[in-house]
C-alpha cells in the first residue's frame, strides 16, 4: 500500500527565512518541527521538502550550496531522533519548468520515486505558491506563519506552527479512514 506524505516547504516552515540560503551556518530549525515530524512519522506518513531555489539561477549560490544546507538541516534534525524521508529544490527562476512550485513537478516526481499516495497527501508552506501547488494536485493546503504577509489562495487549515499543521493533518487522515471505513 502506498505511503501518504507531507510536502514540506523548507524556508519559511522548517527553518527560518532569512532571505536566500546557501550558507549550512545560517540554518535555524523551528520551534515545534522535530515534534511535527515525529508526529508524522508516528502515523505512517513520508516527509518530503519540496523547495523553490531560485538563489541557484540568481547565481548567489550553486546546488551543492543546497544540498549543504540540507545536510545540514538533516543533521541538526538526526540529533533531534526525526528525518526527512526525501528533499527536492527547484533551482530555477524567470524560466518556465515543470518543477518551480506551483507547478506539480517536485511532488509527482516524489511520488513516483518513492510510492506515495499523493491523494492522502497533504502540502505545508507559508507562500502562496504552497497553497497554489497543494491545489494543483488536489490535496489540502496548509500555511504556518510566514516571514512575509500571506498572498494566496485561502489554505484548507491555518496553523500557528508545523506541529499544529502536523495534528490537523493526522486528525484529518484518521476522519477519513473513518469515513472510508464506514461506507466500505
Amino acid at each position: 500500500m502506498k505511503r501518504p506524505a507531507v510536502f514540506l516547504d523548507r524556508d519559511g516552515t522548517i527553518i527560518e527565512d532569512s532571505g536566500f540560503i546557501g550558507d549550512p551556518a545560517r540554518v535555524r530549525i523551528l520551534p515545534t518541527v522535530a515534534d511535527a515530524l515525529r508526529l508524522l512519522a508516528g502515523h505512517g506518513f513520508a516527509t518530503v521538502v519540496v523547495s523553490n531555489q531560485s538563489g541557484v539561477a540568481r547565481d548567489y549560490f550553486d546546488e551543492d550550496a543546497v544540498r549543504a544546507v540540507n545536510a545540514h538541516l538533516a543533521a541538526l534534525l538526526a540529533g533531534e531522533g526525526v528525518s526527512i524521508d526525501d528533499w527536492y529544490h527547484c533551482p530555477h527562476y524567470g524560466v518556465e519548468c515543470a518543477c518551480r512550485k506551483p507547478a506539480p513537478g517536485m511532488i509527482l516526481r516524489a511520488a513516483e520515486e518513492h510510492g506515495l499516495d499523493v491523494a492522502r497527501s497533504a502540502v505545508v508552506g507559508d507562500r502562496g505558491s504552497d497553497i497554489e501547488l497543494a491545489r494543483a494536485v488536489g490535496i489540502p493546503g496548509v500555511l504556518v506563519p510566514g516571514p512575509e504577509a500571506y498572498a494566496g489562495p485561502e489554505p484548507a487549515f491555518r496553523a500557528r506552527t508545523l506541529l499544529e499543521a502536523a495534528q490537523w493533518i493526522v486528525a484529518r487522515a484518521g476522519r477519513d479512514t473513518a469515513a472510508g471505513a464506514a461506507h466500505g
